[in-house]
């Protein structure tokens, strides 16, 4: 007896030592919405999709991209005073409505990087509600077996003092000790499951503090959407893929630029080198200045077999987006109409416990425990009630957080508005 209660105590003392602070409050206490933000504000890979919007931006400066200007000098001293004899200065041009179709793609995958930005906010956003909701969870596991682990000690307590004054037997003592010990484990497994998901919320919170939810204890929450209105091309998703869409016609427009022509001018102007002159010719300037000329001219394509074929590919990738952007808004709806489902029966289940269910189990656990300490039921009763009071009140705050994350997986889907 006495050994057994050695390793319980030595066992209550190794779950303090390994418990993170988080428990013992030394933590920081935020709300959801602080944890959101702070996310927002820290986490990597939003920050990677602000730096990805700037780069798109800058990149829309390379829409008037313009060929190098050709700058060439020549001395031909057998030509005399002839053009040939001239510095040069030529550029050539595409036709202006290309340099307005490439702005526009340019535009288009900026939007898009906005787009995929708005979608990892939004994921954010889901995964920290989703997570701060277990950890509400998890702590109200943690409470409940607590509040079990006291009356779990007074039962031993009990039935040691009567198998001390021979009122009941060893048997009694040995199922209040079991039930005690196994308790405990419960307890250091919920415990566990606390540290885990304070570690998921640092994670994605990018921080190393643990964090206190705000609420005391676990609640549900507000259906604050109305779930039946959903329109997926107005989720972040939908916006992602009608950019993609948008792209790919761009592209297509930009493309079909091949078609038109491409213009180039030249500038010349007569240059003589004095010292450059080996084959000893009389070479003079023009006394009325230097020889002047200029170049305009048009590139035409005359061969469009390559371009017809990048025509019809680039076609081809508008009608992909069109159809993968079908394929997408149909998924939403059906994982929509799936999540309405689960949210109708989470609700059942949680109106359940709410009205009758919670209530029945803390008057199980008080009657059960006066009529146990009057004699008026013996322990195996008790121990049964006991049970069924534990399992009723793990089951309620099952119930909340399932019709919790039900919540959150509607929003996330509605785009968190």
């Amino acid at each position: 007896m006495k050994t057994k209660m050695i390793i319980t105590i030595i066992a209550v003392i190794a779950i303090a030592v390994v418990l993170p602070p988080a428990l013992f409050g030394q933590n920081t206490t935020k709300s959801l919405q602080e944890c959101i933000q702070s996310a927002i504000d820290n986490n990597l890979t939003m920050k990677s999709g602000r730096i990805s919007i700037e780069r798109a931006k800058d990149l829309q400066g390379t829409a008037f991209n313009i060929d190098k200007t050709s700058f060439s000098l020549s001395q031909d001293p057998t030509s005399g005073g002839s053009p040939d004899n001239s510095i040069s200065l030529s550029q050539s041009f595409d036709f202006p409505t290309v340099y307005g179709s490439r702005r526009g793609l340019l535009k288009a995958e900026t939007n898009l990087e906005r787009s995929n930005l708005e979608v990892t906010r939004n994921e954010l956003v889901k995964e920290i509600s989703g997570t701060y909701y277990q950890l509400l969870y998890a702590k109200e596991n943690v409470k409940i077996l607590q509040e079990q682990d006291s009356i779990y000690s007074k039962f031993l307590f009990l039935a040691n003092a009567k198998l001390k004054s021979g009122e009941s037997g060893r048997l009694e003592q040995m199922n209040a000790e079991r039930l005690y010990n196994e308790n405990k484990i419960e307890l250091l497994k919920a415990e566990k499951n606390y540290q885990s998901m304070q570690l998921t919320l640092q994670r994605w919170m990018n921080t190393e503090e643990y964090v206190e939810p705000a609420e005391s204890a676990l609640i549900a929450l507000d259906a604050a959407y109305p779930f039946n209105d959903f329109n997926p091309e107005q989720t972040p998703l939908g916006e992602v893929y009608a950019n993609k869409k948008i792209i790919s016609e761009k592209n297509l427009s930009v493309i079909k630029q091949g078609y038109l022509p491409s213009f180039n001018f030249a500038l010349k102007n007569q240059f003589l080198i004095k010292g450059f002159n080996p084959y000893d010719l009389q070479r003079e300037r023009f006394d009325k200045g230097n020889f002047m000329g200029f170049e305009v001219g048009i590139s035409v394509p005359l061969f469009f077999g390559e371009q017809r074929a990048k025509t019809k590919a680039a076609k081809r990738e508008v009608e992909i987006a069109r159809v993968q952007q079908e394929e997408v808004m149909l998924t939403m709806r059906k994982n929509y109409q799936t999540y309405l489902n689960e949210y109708t029966k989470a609700k059942n289940a949680l109106d359940y416990y709410s009205l009758r269910g919670n209530k029945q189990a803390e008057d199980i656990t008080r009657i059960s425990q006066i009529s146990y300490e009057k004699g008026e039921i013996d322990y195996i009763e008790y121990i049964q009630n006991l049970k069924t009071a534990v399992e009723i009140h793990l089951l309620y705050a099952n119930a909340i957080n399932d019709y919790n994350q039900t919540i959150i997986m509607l929003n996330y889907l509605q785009g968190n508005k």
